[in-house]
């Protein structure tokens, strides 16, 4: 009897879950929103012998779909998105972004990732040493000048992409201003490589402060040369002799 109940009107039935389903999908698309994100860019598991060069992205934006209370209340330092360079080769690529590559909570739909595709050139690691020297800017006022300076550790150790440490020549312990200076100098500082805007060497050694002496001191004029009678030198004021027959 039962069976026969559900059976009755079975086409009218059907109708009604279906115009029930539509509804719910109707107000569940009303209830989702979408957002765009600038989500932070991790590059994991990078080998210690490679380093990462050239123009690194530090963002993507990301589309995301949810509805609107998740959307809402979503915290943006929750997201993150990974670029495993675990087995990468060396060289210029171009990595796809996926969903997959995005940490984002329960509920939140990664609609698209801008852009699609990541630049990421890898580069072999090196170091090697350079000067560390002192820039100056002004003079002393009349009477002194530098008479010299001295850096303390003379050298630094640099460290990153090989082509870029194959480019810096020195280190800068920084710029000293000389004007009105009439003692010697000193401070500390932390000597920076030279390099192009946008590089990505940094100084491993020494890990501390570098000191800087500067010697100023009063300029010892050279005496002058005496003069002969009316200005004339010594050798214009000798006598001629005659000679022999």
């Amino acid at each position: 009897m039962f069976l026969d109940s559900l059976r009755a009107n079975m086409k009218l039935k059907i109708f009604a879950l279906l115009i029930a389903i539509v509804w719910w999908a109707v107000v569940r698309a009303e209830d989702t929103s979408v957002r765009d994100i600038l989500v932070p860019v991790d590059y994991v598991n990078l080998p210690a012998s490679m380093e990462l060069s050239g123009r690194i992205l530090d963002t993507v934006t990301v589309r995301l779909r949810a509805p609107d209370p998740i959307l809402r209340n979503l915290a943006e330092d929750r997201l993150s998105a990974s670029i495993d360079l675990a087995r990468s080769p060396m060289g210029e690529q171009r990595v796809p972004m996926t969903g997959a590559m995005l940490r984002v909570p329960a509920g939140v739909e990664v609609v698209r990732i801008s852009p699609a595709a990541v630049p990421v050139r890898l580069e072999r690691r090196a170091r090697r040493q350079v000067p560390i020297v002192a820039e100056f800017s002004g003079h002393p006022p009349k009477g002194y000048d530098k008479t010299g300076y001295v850096v303390t550790p003379s050298v630094a150790t640099i460290e990153g992409p090989s082509s870029e440490v194959a480019q810096v020549t020195r280190a800068l312990a920084g710029t000293i201003f000389l004007e009105g200076e009439t003692a010697d100098l000193e401070f500390a500082t932390r000597p920076m490589a030279e390099a192009p805007p946008g590089n990505h060497i940094r100084i491993v050694e020494p890990t501390e402060p570098v000191r800087v002496h500067v010697s100023i001191g009063p300029v010892t004029e050279p005496p002058a040369a005496p003069a002969g009678p009316a200005g004339r030198s010594p050798r214009d004021t000798a006598p001629h002799r005659k000679a022999a027959r």
